[in-house]
């Protein structure tokens, strides 16, 4: 468990690995007509660069750390799951639909 204070108030949290595959990013957008970072004189309509990455996120709640097991971690199950629903169905596949 985490402890911090924002506002006076205080917080806490527990850390939050990411489903395997995927990964958090830091992201920094720009202006219209602003050249993006490292390309002097480009324009562009508008640009977001990369800035870094993250594996795991922190859970924050009022007063206590979030129980395990529900809410962000909860929704962190959700990825694995949908992308098991959504996976082709091959031929070679052993088991068959239902009417």
């Amino acid at each position: 468990e985490l402890w911090a204070s924002f506002r006076g108030r205080r917080m806490g949290g527990r850390e939050l690995p990411l489903p395997p595959g995927y990964r958090g990013v830091l992201l920094q957008g720009g202006e219209p007509g602003e050249p993006p970072l490292g390309e002097p004189g480009e324009h562009q309509a508008g640009w977001v660069t990369v800035t870094g990455s993250v594996g795991a996120i922190t859970d924050w709640g009022a007063d206590m750390a979030p129980p395990p097991g529900r809410g962000l971690a909860r929704a962190l199950q959700w990825g694995p799951l949908a992308q098991a629903l959504h996976a082709p169905v091959t031929e070679d596949s052993d088991e068959e639909a239902e009417p």
